[in-house]
């Protein structure tokens, strides 16, 4: 009796809202039981640092770094403080932009209060802190939930809408990045789209300004935290937009509103001027690219599109072969629901291109493409019609593609564990290692040499393992045309014998090992000389590392070894030169450069 009251009870329930309810739980008690001793390092360090800086260190301009360097050095933070810019003038600044300190700010207040309630560090990184920052960030990852649903909602029926919204949750990456790394900007980036997207269906049905301030805010907020999700203006300027007459209609509609738009427009400025009036203190421009890095960036005609799909490494539709479907709804999208396929298709293709020209495309140790996790509430559209139509066919197909649903998802949470559990690599999986340990619940000693070239962290790779590499001679100078049989260079020349490469003339793999010897002498009394290599592109130089070079008035022999950095395109040229920091004469003999590629 009891047992069919319950039972009836969940029958009359919105199966949809099992389903958030359901998904809430399980983000809770696994995020709560999965927090690590330091939360707050790499990108997150430098996405939280203005915190800190301004509120416990009295740096908010970051004028200072020494005072990081110290920190780091002490709790280990991140592996090189790559999270600190520099100005033209050398100078520090922040790194990335202050988007994500700004949804960070109230659980850092609250874990300040903590730590100094219970006795802890108040130096922004003791446990108060890091537990505030993990449990207060679930808030954004169930606001975003929360508002999928609706959004679900909107466009399909109540069973349609649970069957999608398990899919985007449990059967993506979706569920390790807004779990274990939850403080990393997709969290607050999916919330925001959801936020972006709900509020432009309810805009166009009543034109109400709080639903266009929300379209305004949402998307001025995902602009503080990646300058590049202004791309998403597109769904709500296209939304019902899919003729020439629909188009003018639109601009007839945005006229008509036209106090309100510039309402919206100047409250939400009102959100970059801290961000402006910083760029502006610190270097003189109101908008800078604090983003220098010239090995890593942009290049639109060269996007690693196979790669971000179907490499082993990261590969989108390998590790999260749902996606499919919801690529292939958009053709169902076209037919059921005109009017919004436009804006959908512009937002989510614009928006996936530019994920796929980013140079490191695999975005770092994370679980599939992770930026893409951004977009699912626009692919969870085109996925709901494409189950639309499976509804629509008979039983048999149906329960073809409903196994095919429940093999992926299961598929899908099997990789999440493989990689949890140090099975599936996120930096240096290749073909041969993902099959060798493909539904295997543990890595063979044998299966780790199956792996991709392994670079460490801090930069202090060792080159031990010649035996792997195979050597060929690239240049070689003995100077014997000159009229001294060797290189001279007097002191009123700062930088010498500059010698360049295009690394395609080098080398057809993803690495090399560079081999440098020479012998030199010089009467330098000042700063001692060095020795650079890099790599050299238009937008600047990368892998910039030097070699010390003793003062001495007699000829020294000396080899150094290169590890080339991750290479941005094959095009780049291997440079290198002799900086005499001091005014001195130099003389070089027996230039020789040795090139170690990788035999696999």
């Amino acid at each position: 009796m009891i047992t069919s009251k319950i039972f009836h009870i969940i029958q009359q329930q919105s199966i949809s809202k099992m389903a958030l309810f359901l998904s809430i739980c399980f983000i809770v008690l696994f995020r709560g039981t999965h927090v690590e001793q330091k939360e707050i390092t790499w990108d997150v360090f430098g996405y939280y640092l203005p915190l800190p800086a301004t509120f416990i260190y009295n740096d908010p301009l970051l004028e200072n770094r020494g005072w990081v360097d110290g920190l780091n050095e002490k709790k280990q933070l991140t592996g090189t403080l790559y999270q600190i810019s520099t100005t033209e003038e050398g100078k520090p600044m922040y790194f990335f932009l202050f988007g994500m300190s700004l949804f960070y700010s109230l659980f850092f207040f609250i874990g300040h209060v903590l730590a100094g309630f219970t006795g802890f560090a108040q130096d922004g990184f003791s446990l108060p802190y890091q537990l505030a920052m993990v449990y207060g960030a679930i808030i954004y990852t169930i606001v975003g939930l929360v508002y999928l649903r609706k959004i679900l909602r909107h466009f399909f029926t109540d069973k349609i809408a649970a069957i999608v919204f398990v899919l985007i949750v449990f059967a993506t990456n979706y569920t390790h990045h807004l779990t274990l790394k939850n403080l990393e900007t997709v969290n607050v980036l999916f919330m925001l789209c959801t936020l972006l997207f709900w509020n432009t269906i309810q805009w166009h049905k009543t034109f109400q300004f709080k639903n266009l301030l929300g379209i305004g805010l949402s998307l001025s907020f995902m602009i503080l935290v990646k300058p590049s999700e202004l791309l998403l203006l597109l769904l709500p300027l296209f939304w019902g937009v899919f003729s020439r007459k629909t188009f003018k209609e639109k601009l007839t509609l945005i006229a008509t509103h036209k106090g309100p738009f510039v309402g919206v427009i100047a409250l939400c400025f009102l959100l970059f001027i801290p961000q402006l009036m910083y760029w502006q203190f610190k270097t003189g421009h109101f908008i800078y690219d604090s983003y220098k890095n010239p090995g890593v960036g942009l290049d639109f005609l060269n996007p690693h599109l196979i790669e971000a799909l179907f490499s082993y490494k990261k590969g989108w539709l390998l590790y999260t072969p749902i996606a499919i479907f919801g690529l292939l709804g958009f053709f169902e999208l076209k037919q059921k629901n005109p009017s919004v396929f436009p804006a959908l298709l512009l937002a989510f293709f614009s928006s996936f291109y530019l994920v796929v020209s980013w140079t490191e495309w695999w975005y770092g140790a994370g679980f599939s493409i992770r930026p893409l996790i951004t977009y699912y509430p626009l692919l969870a559209i085109p996925l709901g019609y494409f189950i639309v139509r499976i509804a629509e066919e008979k039983k048999s197909v149906q329960m073809i593609f409903g196994s095919v649903f429940i093999l992926f998802t299961a598929f899908n949470q099997f990789q999440w564990w493989q990689l949890r559990n140090y099975i599936l690599d996120p930096y240096y999986t290749t073909k041969d290692y993902y099959w060798a340990t493909f539904l295997q619940t543990s890595v063979q000693p044998s299966d780790l040499k199956l792996k991709a070239f392994q670079r460490d962290f801090n930069g202090q790779q060792v080159f031990n393992n010649q035996k792997d590499y195979t050597k060929h001679l690239a240049f070689e100078r003995n100077f014997n045309e000159l009229a001294h049989s060797i290189y001279q260079s007097d002191s009123t020349v700062e930088f010498a014998l500059t010698n360049q490469f295009p690394y395609q003339d080098l080398t057809a793999k993803d690495h090399a090992w560079i081999h440098v010897s020479f012998r030199y002498k010089t009467d330098n009394k000042g700063e001692i000389p060095l020795f650079a290599m890099m790599l050299d592109r238009k937008e600047g130089n990368y892998g910039y590392q030097v070699f010390d070079l003793k003062n001495t008035n007699t000829w020294e022999s000396v080899s150094f070894y290169y590890l080339t950095p991750p290479i941005r395109s094959t095009k780049d040229e291997l440079k290198s030169y002799f900086w005499k920091r001091s005014a001195c004469n130099l003389e070089v003999d027996d230039f020789k450069l040795e090139v170690f590629s990788p035999k696999k």
